[in-house]
């Protein structure tokens, strides 16, 4: 039943997926995704990996390194654009997400990096199509340990977008995969938590 709901939840939020075309061509966006996993760039450092892939990409006039949290500052004054974004799900490829650090949303910092510091990423492709969220590392699944932290903005680079989107259904095809990717990823998970908990102590006098 939960897989059900979340393919058929795929099926009626990709229409907003689909709204805003890729920032980037799609080679930029896949040799991103081959940088992150292979620049040796150690986990945690996302920063550092985000400055090292925009300026391999030629995108990284005016931007200055700092901390994941600190990147819309850095977007924002080397012109980037913001865009109303209400998950990372959708947000269109190419485009810049930046994530809090816990202490910048009232939170106890949960002991990551991520949660000191926050994250960013871009939203790149796959060899094979897949989305990916690149900088230190490619990850199947937006956000690092601080995705609820989402700031709520894509940022898309100065200038028009330069590369037109594909076809509706290449754009809605890819969501729903990752929508399903996903749901099947909470399954495992709750199936693990169930699986780990211990059994019901018996009541007084009820023989088992």
């Amino acid at each position: 039943m939960f897989l059900r709901s979340a393919f058929l939840f795929a099926l009626v939020s990709a229409s907003a997926a689909v709204a805003a075309g890729p920032a980037l061509p799609r080679p930029v966006l896949m040799q991103m995704a081959e940088q992150s996993a292979k620049d040796n760039i150690g986990s945690g450092w996302c920063g550092r990996g985000m400055l090292s892939l925009l300026r391999s990409a030629g995108l990284g006039d005016r931007l200055k390194p700092g901390n994941g949290q600190d990147w819309e500052k850095i977007l924002r004054e080397a012109g980037w654009r913001p865009k109303a974004c209400a998950t990372p799900l959708n947000a269109p490829l190419g485009s810049v997400l930046v994530y809090l650090g816990d202490a910048r949303v009232g939170k106890r910092p949960r002991g990551t990096p991520g949660g000191y510091h926050g994250h960013v990423e871009m939203v790149a492709l796959s060899k094979d199509g897949r989305r990916l969220y690149v900088a230190d590392s490619p990850r199947a699944l937006p956000g690092g340990t601080v995705r609820d932290n989402f700031t709520g903005r894509a940022w898309l680079p100065p200038g028009p977008s330069i590369w037109k989107a594909p076809e509706v259904e290449d754009q809605v095809a890819v969501v729903v995969e990752e929508r399903k990717r996903m749901a099947l990823a909470e399954f495992a998970r709750q199936r693990g938590e169930l699986a780990a908990a211990p059994p019901l102590a018996a009541e007084p006098g009820e023989n088992l």
